[in-house]
C-alpha cells in the first residue's frame, strides 16, 4: 500500500474508532423494555473497538517507519509552520495611536516591522511548500507492508 493511502486509512480509523466510542457512551445505559436497547449491543461494539485499535496501532507503526528517512523533515515542517503563525501574531503596531478612546496619544515603535514580518512570512511559506512537495512525493512512491505483513514481521524489519 502507498504511503498517502496508508495516511488516509488511518484518519479513518480514527474516525470509525471516535463513533465507536461516542456510540458505546450513549448507548451503554437504556431504559430496560426500549427497544432500541435491543438493536445495538455495546459489548459488541467494545470489541470492534478494540480491534480497531490495534488495527490503528499497527498501521501507525508501519506509518512511522516508513517515515523514517523523511522524519526530519516532517518535523522541520510543523515547526515552519508554528512559526509562520507565531509571526502573523507578532504586534506590528507603530507610530502614534489613542489609548482608549481617550485623548492620551502613545507613541509605538517595533523591532520588525509589518513589511519586514510580511516577507518572514512569504520566506517561510515558500520553504513549507517546497517540503510539503518532497513530502507528498514520498508519500506517493513509498510502499508500506500493510495487509501484507504481521506485527512481528514489521517490528523485525
Amino acid at each position: 500500500m502507498r504511503l498517502y493511502k496508508a495516511l488516509k486509512l488511518r484518519k479513518g480509523l480514527v474516525g470509525e474508532i471516535s463513533k465507536l466510542k461516542t456510540q458505546i457512551k450513549e448507548k451503554n445505559s437504556h431504559l430496560v423494555g426500549s427497544k432500541n436497547a435491543e438493536r445495538y449491543d455495546a459489548k459488541m461494539a467494545y470489541i470492534q473497538l478494540n480491534e480497531k485499535i490495534s488495527e490503528l496501532v499497527d498501521l501507525k507503526y508501519a506509518i512511522n517507519e516508513a517515515n523514517r528517512e523523511i522524519q526530519a523533515k516532517i518535523y522541520m515542517l510543523g515547526e515552519f509552520k508554528a512559526l509562520i503563525s507565531f509571526l502573523n501574531e507578532l504586534d506590528v503596531t507603530e507610530g502614534s495611536k489613542s489609548h482608549n478612546y481617550t485623548e492620551v496619544v502613545r507613541e509605538y515603535g517595533v523591532h520588525i516591522n509589518e513589511t519586514e514580518r510580511d516577507e518572514l512570512v512569504a520566506d517561510f511559506q515558500k520553504k513549507v511548500d517546497a517540503i510539503q512537495e518532497e513530502i507528498d512525493v514520498f508519500n506517493h512512491t513509498t510502499e508500506i507492508p500493510w495487509g501484507e505483513a504481521t506485527e512481528d514481521e514489521l517490528i523485525e524489519e
